[in-house]
């Protein structure tokens, strides 16, 4: 059996057991459990992220990013009025943190700039997913597996499509695995499987779900799949600039968290304000 293929196992494995979880919870769950579960992938992945960038001889500055981290994820669901104020509070206290108690000056602003970025890319964007539940109504579960169905199929359609036709580099300095081909053939498929989803949605829920037009699919799907491709660019840079393969291990076949839902992070924000903007949010 080639490597590929043998990677290929685990990764299905996951994908059958965890799927099912994973769409029960968005459908079925409370929006207090719903959140509680994406608290707690935002802790695992500031944790993550800082167990990449981080001085291993330095675990409090971890804890401290972390549990800031989860702070500011509660007051943008619960208190959102709120949220630039505790910004502010838990940048001063990254900043007194590694003030007093990191002594390693030259790499002092290396690691400031490591724990906001965590608390910010790992713990604030995530919250985006969790606020579409809060703030979609009844089409909230839609819009959260809509989310995901783009961010996924671009990942498959990718994987697929750069096999087959890959023959330019996207980014080789970053990810050289990557090809243009690859990466036209993720926004396809996002297009595809967003339109599909929509009419499975509205055959199964007719009357919970404003009917996107083709138009409005193209703007929801293009940009949120070029976002979710950059933000997996992005952790590709910071694992490769700390000569890093895997965030983790927590996942069997894919890594850790960070590794899976990497592009989440910047495509999720997209879906939220397009969500608020074609219900009339704003």
């Amino acid at each position: 059996m080639s490597k590929k293929k043998s990677d290929l196992i685990p990764r299905l494995i996951t994908a059958i057991v965890a799927l099912p979880l994973l769409i029960s919870l968005i459908v079925y769950a409370p929006a207090w459990l719903f959140f509680a579960f994406i608290a707690l992938v935002g802790a695992i992945s500031i944790w993550e992220f800082c167990g990449i960038t981080f001085s291993a001889e330095h675990p409090g500055g971890r804890l401290i990013a972390m549990l800031l981290g989860v702070g500011l994820m509660n007051v943008l669901y619960f208190a959102e009025p709120y949220f630039i104020p505790a910004l502010a509070a838990s940048t001063l206290a990254i900043f007194l943190y590694f003030l007093f108690a990191f002594k390693e000056q030259a790499r002092v602003t290396h690691q400031i700039g490591s724990a906001l970025t965590a608390i910010l890319y790992g713990g604030v964007l995530i919250t985006f997913i969790a606020l579409l539940g809060r703030d979609g109504g009844d089409a909230g579960p839609m819009w959260i597996l809509m989310t995901l169905a783009i961010v996924w199929a671009s990942d498959t359609g990718a994987y697929f499509s750069g096999r087959a036709f890959g023959k330019h580099k996207l980014y080789p300095s970053v990810s050289p695995n990557k090809s243009v081909e690859g990466a036209l053939g993720g926004v396809l498929a996002s297009v595809i499987f967003a339109l599909g989803f929509q009419a499975l949605y509205n055959t199964l829920a007719p009357d919970a779900w404003n009917t996107l037009s083709f138009l409005q699919i193209l703007a929801l799907a293009i940009p949120a799949n070029i976002l979710g491709q950059t933000g997996d660019l992005a952790e590709s840079l910071v694992k490769r600039a700390h000569n890093v393969k895997d965030s983790g291990t927590i996942i069997y076949g894919h890594g850790g968290i960070l590794d899976r839902i990497d592009a989440l992070f910047f495509a999720s924000p997209w879906v939220y304000y397009f969500m608020k903007f074609t219900s009339g949010g704003f």
